[in-house]
């Protein structure tokens, strides 16, 4: 097939884009059936309409040379090349894995080596070595054949050209010049193309990323900048949020620190006026939509998806025009969804790390006292190790996403406060924070120490600092509240101790340490207050009872199923989910119907409790 694409590319060389027909995906003389292969976004109902359209208005004319061509191309690099770079990339993980495998079997060879195992063990080892071979030969011929620049180059000439022509179609002809974000209507000329047309593209760039770095220098290379910046900033024009997600990979791995070859081209994407003005809003909301994706494996994926925008974010952020886009998204409702998914990340990756590394100092303390390690059988001890293994890579896979959303509040809150200090983001965040201080000061931080804590990538230090940093950065009177408020983790010693720790281990300055002394005493006086305002409000009727927490309803509201329940509760619930929690149907802040008279009666009730006491 690789003689059939240099034949292809050739003769595509004399092809004038202004001349590919654009229709060909539903011309019926199209020699390719591109009905088998999903489109980018329009539904066959769409294409149907479009073609009788162009019927009606007999558009569908004979197929040029210069159409045929272009989509045997493409049809051809998606049949040839881009399968073999898959294989390719699955073959070298199979050779590390493979070479694992071996690794640990050898390394304890000297335990199975007398007894029942010892046959089967030696057979398995005869048998992977054997397969690693033919992988390494394999290898050698794909390295041959594929990792060719001349190949490469031309593949990239193609595509590069694949580029401009997709630019066109979504600007209508007027490339960057157009008027941006794009209208809302997807093009169904672009929407109908397989989605292979952008997918390939993607996966292309991303292999010469890493295996052919020295052609990124290309000129040719500039012309998938426009096409990227375009995607992502109008994603809505792709069906496939995985799509879209590699999209954000290939912005990710173009990161200098990951591929310093890549900084010219990096600085393009940078400093694309459409990025400039529209990057940074498109990425804080697709953070938000990869929460529901419509696959079985969606809450797993998204923290890698999001790992690679809070990078990318990372890094704009440091341009001043970019941050300043950034900051006049703050006053959105989806910047608010955005912050609470934040938190929603933080907590989760930091409890996981939290107990996976109390499983790590659990087995290594087992695998220390050798009289107890030697009383375990043999399988027991080998089961201990492999999940030893599995907790390690789990523990450096969740501290590195754990440390990067702590990153990303740390610098959000040093800029930006007010959507912080929203009641229903400040009770979520203060509880956050406050928990993981008691997790990294208190008791249970003894149950968190382990051996060479480097290598889990585990900075217990720095990650303390941080957090106790963003509560200076929020310092105020709502904030303080918020903290105080937290009857679950909030204690005034606990704090006295994180500031001692913090003051001994010199990670504060003086000037910091103040700061935070004057914030923990604003919250203790806040929390003797309420203390002493506090209601015994457990004997109130089942009707001023919220149905979600059973706490009394302080602003009831009406919800189209006909529940009524807190407003607070039901906008934390609306953070996370558009949906009614009782009848799933969509459910929105502006449905919310207040119920007054109920609202007079609980106060009623609320107020003579208080006179009581």
């Amino acid at each position: 097939m690789i003689n059939v694409l240099t034949i292809l590319q050739n003769l595509f060389r004399k092809v004038k884009l202004e001349k590919i027909d654009r229709t060909y995906v539903v011309n019926p003389q199209s020699r390719l059936n591109m009905s088998q292969f999903s489109t980018i976004k329009s539904s066959k109902e769409e294409m149907a309409q479009w073609k009788d359209s162009l019927d009606e208005k007999k558009e569908l004319s004979e197929l040029s040379f210069s159409t045929e061509c272009f989509y045997f191309t493409y049809f051809c690099h998606h049949i040839s090349v881009i399968p073999a770079m898959r294989k390719y990339i699955q073959r070298m993980r199979a050779i590390r894995d493979m070479n694992k495998l071996i690794t640990e079997i050898e390394s304890h060879e000297s335990e199975w080596k007398h007894t029942s195992l010892s046959a089967r063990n030696t057979m398995l080892l005869k048998k992977w070595k054997a397969q690693l071979k033919q992988l390494v030969e394999q290898d050698v011929c794909a390295v041959a054949g594929l990792i060719d620049e001349e190949l490469m180059r031309r593949c990239l000439r193609f595509y590069s050209s694949s580029a401009r022509w997709l630019v066109d179609i979504l600007t209508q002809g007027r490339g960057q010049n157009a008027e941006f974000p794009l209208p809302e209507d997807v093009p169904v000329v672009f929407g109908a193309l397989p989605d292979f047309f952008i997918e390939d593209i993607v996966e292309f760039l991303l292999f010469i990323d890493i295996h052919l770095p020295q052609i990124l220098d290309d000129p040719a290379m500039d012309d998938f900048v426009p096409l990227i910046v375009i995607l992502l900033c109008n994603y809505n024009y792709i069906a496939n949020p995985y799509l879209v997600a590699k999209l954000v990979e290939l912005l990710f791995a173009m990161d200098p620190a990951l591929q310093p070859r890549a900084r010219n081209l990096y600085e393009k994407f940078a400093n694309n006026t459409i990025a400039e003005n529209h990057l940074m809003k498109a990425l804080i909301k697709f953070y938000v939509d990869v929460e529901s994706t419509g696959s079985s494996n969606e809450f797993y994926d998204k923290f890698g998806i999001r790992y690679h925008i809070s990078i990318i974010l990372k890094g704009l952020w440091k341009r001043p025009i970019h941050r300043q886009a950034f900051i006049l998204e703050t006053n959105g409702d989806h910047f608010t969804r955005f912050i609470n998914m934040l938190i929603n990340d933080t907590t989760f990756l930091l409890d996981e790390s939290v107990d996976t590394l109390k499983n790590i100092r659990d087995t290594q303390e087992l695998m220390a006292n050798t009289t107890e390690w030697e009383k375990l059988p043999r399988e027991g001890r080998t089961s201990r190790q492999r999940q030893l293994a599995t907790d390690e890579r789990q523990c450096k896979s969740y501290l590195t996403l754990a440390s990067e959303t702590v990153d990303m509040l740390h610098y959000l809150t040093l800029e930006i406060k007010e959507p912080f200090l929203q009641e229903k983001l400040a009770e979520r965040l203060s509880v956050m924070l406050n928990y993981n201080v008691k997790q990294f000061t208190g008791e249970k931080y003894r149950d968190l120490k382990v051996k060479k804590p480097e290598k889990y990538g585990f900075q217990p230090k720095i990650l303390l600092d941080k957090i106790t940093d963003i509560y200076i950065h929020l310092d105020s009177k709502p904030f303080a509240n918020a903290v105080a408020s937290d009857e679950r983790s909030y204690r005034k010693e606990l704090f006295d101790d994180c500031i001692s720790l913090l003051q001994r281990t010199g990670l504060k300055s003086d000037m910091k340490l103040y700061q935070l002394r004057g914030f923990t005493d604003m919250v203790e006086e806040i929390y003797i207050e309420n203390s002493k305002m506090a209601l015994d409000l457990d004997d109130a009727p089942d009707e001023y009872r919220d149905p979600l927490m059973d706490t009394v309803m302080l602003d009831p509201v009406l919800l189209p199923s006909g529940t009524i329940m807190d407003r607070s509760v039901i906008d934390r619930h609306l953070l996370n989910s558009n949906t009614d929690p009782f009848s799933r149907q969509k459910l929105t802040e502006d449905m919310l119907k207040p119920v007054p008279d109920l609202k007079a009666k609980i106060l009623e009730w609320v107020d003579s409790k208080k006179n009581k006491n």
